[in-house]
């Protein structure tokens, strides 16, 4: 059974019993704890598995973060760092939802999701390929995350103590990036935010950096 398991459900990577319910209808469930208590897989949360050999696979933390607490993207200091806009190593995946702010602590690591409104929600974000699986029959996943503009806007928007050009110093921005993703597109989405507090610490962060 689980040598069929493993090939069907391969590609998925991370999956929910959902998932496994459409590919075995008639499965017992008790084989997901037996297999949890082998070693076979990992339990995320709540209905949500992993394979044991899951952290080999790139971006699997930002695809369990995905699937695990929806709908969610990748955004905040994870993206942040991901596009060399700030200089710190991220430990927790974070993410925003239109959701309430949680955090699960998982056997893959920390994730944490902070809320922003629903309307600030459905925009700004890429879906990139997650890769395929080992069993090579190339299928692919997507990862929502969070274009440069959006992550930035979303970061000052939650982290709403940035308030002076020391702040803004002590976040040590990647000036030659910066100046990359503040365009057009990046004024488009903050005049979406219709947020007079976020467009003053916008004010304050490109004076500091010479924007």
């Amino acid at each position: 059974m689980w040598i069929e398991f493993q090939a069907k459900m391969g590609s998925f990577r991370v999956f929910s019993i959902a998932d496994v319910e459409k590919q075995f209808p008639s499965m017992n469930h008790m084989n997901l704890v037996r297999w949890q208590r082998k070693g076979y897989i990992l339990r995320l949360r709540n209905r949500w598995y992993a394979f044991n050999d899951a952290e080999s696979h790139e971006n699997i933390e930002w695809l369990s973060a995905n699937l695990i607490y929806a709908p969610s993207y990748i955004s905040l200091h994870t993206s942040l760092s991901w596009y060399n806009l700030i200089p710190e190593m991220i430990i927790s995946t974070t993410s925003v939802t239109p959701r309430k702010t949680n955090n699960f602590s998982t056997p893959l690591g920390n994730f944490d999701y902070h809320r922003i409104k629903p309307e600030l929600f459905g925009f700004g974000y890429v879906l990139i390929d997650m890769n395929a699986s080992r069993s090579g029959n190339g299928n692919s996943r997507k990862i929502m995350v969070a274009t440069p503009q959006k992550a930035l806007l979303d970061f000052f928007y939650i982290n709403s103590f940035y308030n002076s050009g020391k702040d803004m110093e002590d976040l040590r921005l990647n000036d030659t990036e910066l100046a990359k993703i503040v365009n057009k597109e990046f004024y488009q989405y903050l005049e979406r935010f219709k947020n007079k507090a976020l467009e003053r610490r916008i004010r304050i962060m490109t004076k500091t950096y010479g924007l």
